[in-house]
């Protein structure tokens, strides 16, 4: 069986690796090789309960903590799945050469992470992403001599081309040459990464756009819970983008202060004890919010507040940190051993995206997505260690799921050559915008990319929602120039204004404030009304945003 993967970060280089120890062929189509992936900005660690540390700690714990961090949004299923195997998930990890830190007894080392009670976060000092990508390369790369993985690289996924309602093949760019081709497979799995593409500067990569995500809605795939965005408290902007300053910092100890009345002023853990500095990420981006526009407190007059840890030894700032202490002196000119650090909260990840149900099925058949792309482990607010988790553990179910499900055989060779047929077609289609369009594409997403930031804040209401609602509408008849070579760049930003319309009709239709949905006119928590998945779908040119129950488990076709 041929299992198409898009992207080459943890989910997908995970997803590879299980399909070719399946006995299936992988073919990982990304337009970068894993070590320009989005995972590699992953800072912090990889949670499980390995309970090395004597503080009695078990899986069904890191369970309730994910749930609660999650405010109940999450599959229930999903998420004891995902955190029971999570254990065995490092130690497999460790065994295949990923490098962790280490305590004394040899064990992968831990340490504290925002919303959880007991030390449960693996990490690396060099950089966890950079050491599990690593990892998963090598790994990759043993099967990938033995032919089981094939790579696909500088291609761009364009579109998706479907027989009698089930997967077939995709559009894909070459991007040097702009070259589109037909590439038929028997399952696909989206592997690509968040939405960041939509919004002006966050902390996640330019390669991780969402224009994958974006374009499979436009074909009619289901999303969920697309309001629920996560603000990371402690970021820092630069010209290009947000920079994440790694929770692990205050999982070492950081404090985070204002002042007020001359004097500094630990807010956090005034508002919520001496650990409120480790709440989960919603709880503090939103107090850091309320300091500096609600209560006007924010450090020299500006959206910031500081990040203090001078006070910690030279050992944890500089060795166990060691990636932030490069970070700030890179990028600030500040050594966070003798400096505070400004931070204020920067958009990070996307707990909504592709809906999918606890198998990584989604609403098409024969399509399964995982990681950063798709809605499933983490409700209304992700625990930090817990994306990477998500994405390695995610990538292995979809894989072992596409396989079962490919075991029955989906289209008769009439329907494949009918596909082919429709890919051929969709390939002429697709040719004949060349040089049609007045304005160039970027001018175009930059507006919407205003829009988005502006209107999907960390505090909204219905008044902002139909206003941005209304921008993006009015941009309906702006009409992208498709350059010969970079055909993907005008379609993502027809799909971008779709999706953008989705997730603000998403924000307007929950009203209610649960965990990074904050609305200042329902400031509520509504378990009688909206314990429940928003799920948009785009249909016949129209947006549709309705209540789908917790857990809905799709057909496999």
């Amino acid at each position: 069986m041929k299992i198409l993967i898009i992207g080459c970060g943890l989910a997908g280089l995970s997803a590879a690796i299980t399909a070719a120890r399946e006995g299936s062929t992988a073919i990982l189509l990304s337009p970068l090789p894993p070590e320009r992936a989005e995972s590699v900005l992953a800072a912090g660690g990889i949670n499980a309960a390995l309970n090395t540390k004597g503080q009695d700690d078990s899986w069904q714990q890191h369970y309730l903590d994910t749930m609660k961090a999650g405010v109940d949004l999450a599959d229930e299923a999903a998420v004891r799945n995902l955190t029971e195997h999570a254990p065995e998930l490092i130690r497999e990890l460790a065994a295949d050469g990923v490098a962790f830190n280490r305590d004394d007894a040899g064990n992968p080392d831990l340490r504290y992470f925002g919303g959880e009670k007991k030390m449960r976060t693996v990490y690396a000092k060099a950089g966890i992403g950079k050491q599990l990508i690593s990892g998963l390369t090598a790994i990759a790369g043993r099967y990938e001599a033995e032919g089981r993985i094939k790579r696909m690289l500088r291609q761009k996924f364009l579109r998706v081309v479907l027989a009698e309602g089930h997967f077939a093949g995709i559009i894909a760019e070459d991007t040097d040459s702009g070259t589109l081709s037909y590439v038929p497979a028997d399952v696909l799995i989206i592997g690509s990464g968040g939405l960041s593409g939509l919004f002006q500067k966050t902390t996640g990569s330019c390669v991780s756009s969402g224009s994958v995500s974006a374009s499979l809605f436009v074909s009619g795939i289901e999303m969920g819970n697309l309001e629920m965005i996560q603000y990371h408290p402690t970021t820092f902007e630069t010209p290009q983008k947000r920079i994440l300053i790694s929770e692990a910092a205050r999982g070492e100890g950081g404090r985070l202060f204002t002042v007020r009345d001359g004097k500094r002023w630990y807010f956090m853990e005034d508002w919520y004890g001496k650990d409120g500095n480790l709440m989960p990420r919603d709880v503090v981006s939103q107090s850091i919010y309320r300091v500096c526009h609600d209560m006007k407190l924010g450090l020299d007059g500006k959206d910031q507040v500081g990040l203090d840890l001078t006070f910690l030894s030279d050992e944890i700032v500089h060795e166990r940190l060691k990636e932030i202490t490069d970070i700030t002196q890179t990028y600030l000119g500040l050594d966070p051993k003798k400096e505070i650090l400004p931070v204020y909260p920067g958009i990070h990840y996307f707990m909504g995206g592709i809906l999918t149900d606890r198998n990584h099925r989604t609403s098409i058949p024969g399509i399964y997505a995982a990681g950063g792309c798709a809605c499933i482990y983490h409700g209304a607010n992700r625990l930090g260690g817990n994306s990477t988790l998500g994405a390695i553990f995610g990538g292995k179910t979809a894989a072992q799921t596409a396989a079962a499900d490919g075991q029955k055989e989906k289209l008769t060779r009439e329907s494949r050559r009918d596909a082919a047929k429709s890919g051929e077609a969709l390939l002429r289609e697709l040719r004949s915008n060349v040089g049609t369009g007045t304005e160039r594409s970027g001018a175009i997403l930059a507006d919407i990319q205003d829009v988005m930031s502006r209107y999907m804040g960390i505090v909204r209401s219905a008044d902002e929602l139909d206003e941005g609602i209304r921008l993006l509408s009015e941009m309906e008849n702006r009409s992208p120039y498709f350059a010969a070579r970079n055909i993907s760049d005008a379609l993502a930003v027809q799909d971008f204004r779709l999706l953008g319309l989705a997730m603000l009709q998403s924000a307007l239709f929950r009203r209610e404030s649960r965990g990074s949905q904050v609305r200042a006119d329902y400031p509520e928590r509504d378990d009688i009304h909206f314990k429940v998945t928003c799920a948009a779908q785009l249909r016949d040119g129209n947006i549709s945003v309705r209540k789908e129950e917790i857990g809905r488990i799709f057909d496999a076709g």
